[in-house]
C-alpha cells in the first residue's frame, strides 16, 4: 500500500498521493503545511483558481461562486467570502475607496461584462448606477426575465468543468446549465 507524499505521514493514500488528512488540509487551507496558522496567503489563493489567459483577455474565476460572482473566503477560516473581482482590483491597484452617496458604495465594474472575470484591466470603479448603465449599453444584460447574460452564456457553453460544478457559480440549476449547452435554451447568441 502507498503512502502519504507529506514527509514523516505513514498513513495511506486517499487521493492525488495524499492521506485524508492531508488531502482535506490542502483542499481547504491551500497547503498540507500543519497548525491553525498554515493557511496559504489570499494572493496565493487567489491564483489558484483564476485561468489567466492573455493581457486582453478575460481572466475567468474558476473557483467557487456565487450568483454569477467568483468568491473566495478572507480573513481565517471563520471569515467571509468576498468578490473575487474585488479581490482582483485590491490586489493589483489597492485598497476600493468608500463612497456612501450613490447607491451608499463603490463597486467594482466589468467593462468585459463577464461577472466570472477577474483581470484588473477589465475593471473599473464606479457606483452601482454606472454598473447597470453599463450592462444594458454592453447589450450584454439579460434578455427579457433571464437571470444571465449572453457572455455568461458563452463561458458556459466553452466552460470544460461539468454542470454540477458550474450551477452554484452562476446561481442556476445543473439543469439549465446542461439545457443552454444542448441548445435546448439559449439557442442564439449574438
Amino acid at each position: 500500500m502507498a503512502s502519504c507524499a507529506v514527509n514523516d505521514c505513514d498513513n495511506g493514500v486517499f487521493a492525488t498521493g495524499l492521506c485524508s488528512k492531508h488531502y482535506m488540509r490542502l483542499r481547504i487551507t491551500g497547503t498540507t503545511d500543519d497548525g491553525p496558522k498554515a493557511r496559504a496567503s489570499l494572493a496565493d489563493r487567489f491564483w489558484k483558481y483564476v485561468d489567466k489567459r492573455g493581457p486582453d483577455e478575460c481572466w475567468p474565476w474558476i473557483g467557487s461562486g456565487s450568483l454569477g460572482y467568483g468568491t473566495i473566503q478572507v480573513g481565517g477560516r471563520s471569515g467571509k467570502k468576498v468578490l473575487a473581482h474585488r479581490i482582483s482590483w485590491e490586489l493589483h491597484k489597492g485598497q476600493i475607496p468608500e463612497n456612501k452617496d450613490e447607491f451608499h458604495g463603490t463597486v467594482v465594474r466589468h467593462q468585459c461584462n463577464n461577472r466570472l472575470c477577474v483581470n484588473p484591466t477589465h475593471l473599473k470603479l464606479g457606483t452601482q448606477s454606472d454598473n447597470v448603465q453599463d450592462m444594458w449599453i454592453n447589450k450584454g444584460g439579460p434578455r427579457g426575465n433571464a437571470r444571465l447574460t449572453e457572455s455568461q452564456i458563452a463561458s458556459i457553453k466553452a466552460d470544460p468543468r461539468s454542470s454540477r460544478r458550474l450551477a452554484p457559480i452562476y446561481g442556476v440549476s445543473d439543469a439549465h446549465i446542461r439545457a443552454i449547452r444542448n441548445g435546448r435554451t439559449w439557442k442564439s447568441n449574438k
